[in-house]
């Protein structure tokens, strides 16, 4: 007799990341209650502002979906050549600075 095998047992079920920090954090509330008798609303509040700090990280992650940094360095359209003549096709070379970073790490800044 065969064995026929489905193809989610192929691989492990996955636990979101979101989970785990939820998780994480009930387990500190937990903690601070029973453990260092902290009053409820205390945790809570704190928990709250824990949580409106840490979102801040996440939020703006993709800053929005702008998309490539590189539109906002638009050269003006009455852009001049070196010489002072006007460029043939309205736009100027666009030199990037060596001390900038050319990739963005996500965050917001």
């Amino acid at each position: 007799m065969e064995h026929t095998h489905s193809t989610t047992d192929d691989h492990p079920v996955r636990i979101p990341r979101l989970v785990w920090i939820v998780g994480g954090g009930l387990l500190i509330a937990l903690v601070a209650i029973v453990v260092f008798k902290a009053p409820l609303n205390n945790v809570v509040y704190f928990g709250f502002l824990a949580l409106m700090m840490g979102s801040h990280f996440f939020m703006h992650g993709s800053h929005g979906g702008h998309g490539d940094h590189d539109q906002h360095n638009n050269p003006p359209t009455n852009a001049v050549n070196a010489d002072g003549t006007p460029t043939s096709d309205g736009a100027a070379a666009v030199t990037q600075s060596t001390d900038q970073p050319t990739r963005h790490s996500g965050g917001c800044h």
